[in-house]
């Protein structure tokens, strides 16, 4: 590793469970790091050089931020964009580039991005307010069931809803929105892409994810994915070409579905570690956390090699629960030798927040599988008031 590595002031943008993460691995090697976030108990106050508090959406803020740093990087999208601009016209390196992050804060231009690279997405529309999205479904241009979504602020199945009915319009805010096609899969696939700045790839093996009914947020992430080799190298294609399009230098999580006949759509992507790679800090030789530093700084990529069979559940916030938080039956995980525990250190909880996960490392699927859901049932994160 090169000396001037150590005596760079790396910015991390976001200081949520993502920016701990990172700060475990660069920690193992001393890296000068420090974090601006919104909440002044974020979960990474004690672990930084220097830890600062403010809105990311603030030009002022984000711009004299990055001033102090000589690289600046997030893990969270809902930033001030056009201050990372200007940084960098002020010879302050961004990555992944304000460009791709400008185009991925907003659905519809993400969409027109994937269309206008001839990656393969459902179709959609845009509509600028709901009365626009009326008038659509008058003139039969759009047909129920349909799948709506705001194109900005939209996270961990937050601004996304299947519309089934007319009714349906009425639970939905007045924002500009994208409707797509309601399209019928099979799985919900990811991959994680990281490309440093020579151009160097490497992926992730794919994983599949399944989803919480209710909240829309993943519930599991299983690796390897149960596809077939086949349908693997597509979706490590599609994501390289998605990467390479959107130059990114970082990494890339690309959501995707796996259609009833085997066809392979982008849902949806995030330049920064993602839910679907956690896993990866126990199940491969190099994290994604360490990855996308190790992409961000030039260096050579990680080995990605993975040892076993991993199946990651995330634990969230109970429902009614609102406040000091504390974790029941959490023992169940910490006294099985194949269950890895992390806990995010939020103070407070409240339904369906993300609090910390658990990876299960094992060399027979079925049984990490059972394994997973008893943990998921049996593990519950609630408030103190509601203990």
């Amino acid at each position: 590793m090169e000396r001037s590595i150590f005596s760079k002031k790396i910015g991390i943008i976001g200081g949520g469970q993502l920016g701990k993460m990172i700060l475990n691995e660069t920690n193992k090697w001393s890296l000068n790091i420090s974090i601006l976030d919104s909440n002044k108990n974020s979960p990474c106050k004690n672990l930084c050089n220097g830890f600062y508090v403010g809105d990311l959406l603030d030009y002022e803020t984000v711009l004299n931020f990055g001033r102090k740093c000589d690289l600046i990087t997030y893990e969270i999208e809902h930033i001030n964009t056009q201050a990372l601009f200007d940084l960098e016209k002020e010879g302050i390196t961004v990555y992944p580039k304000p460009e791709t992050l400008k185009i991925i804060q907003d659905k519809n231009s993400q969409k027109e991005f994937y269309k206008r690279n001839e990656l393969p997405t459902a179709d959609f529309l845009f509509y600028s307010n709901v009365n626009d999205l009326k008038n659509g479904i008058k003139e039969g241009k759009v047909e129920f069931p349909c799948v709506w979504k705001k194109t900005k602020f939209g996270y961990d199945g937050f601004g996304v809803k299947i519309l089934k009915s007319l009714e349906d319009l009425n639970d939905i805010p007045e924002s500009e929105m994208i409707i797509e096609k309601l399209i019928p899969f099979q799985k919900e696939i990811a991959v994680i892409i990281a490309r440093n700045s020579k151009g160097k790839i490497k992926n992730f093996d794919v994983v599949e994810m399944e989803f919480n009914e209710i909240s829309n947020q993943v519930e599991f992430v299983i690796s390897p994915s149960n596809i077939s080799e086949e349908i693997k190298k597509n979706a490590i294609k599609i994501a390289i070409e998605t990467a390479e399009q959107f130059n990114l230098i970082g990494l890339l999580a690309v959501e995707m579905f796996l259609t009833e006949d085997n066809q392979i759509l982008i849902n949806e992507v995030a330049p920064r570690p993602h839910n679907s790679g956690h896993f990866t800090l126990d199940a491969c030789n190099t994290s994604q956390f360490e990855q996308h530093i190790r992409a961000i700084l030039g260096l050579e990529l990680g080995d990605v090699s993975q040892k076993g069979n991993a199946i990651m559940l995330n634990l969230v916030g109970e429902e009614n629960s609102f406040g000091k938080v504390i974790y029941s039956n959490l023992d169940n995980a910490l006294n099985d030798d194949s269950s890895y525990v992390h806990i995010y250190g939020k103070e407070e909880t409240r339904p369906n927040r993300k609090m910390g996960h658990i990876t299960i490392i094992c060399d027979n699927f079925e049984d990490a599988y059972k394994k997973a859901k008893n943990l998921k049932n049996t593990i519950k994160v609630k408030s103190i008031n509601n203990g």
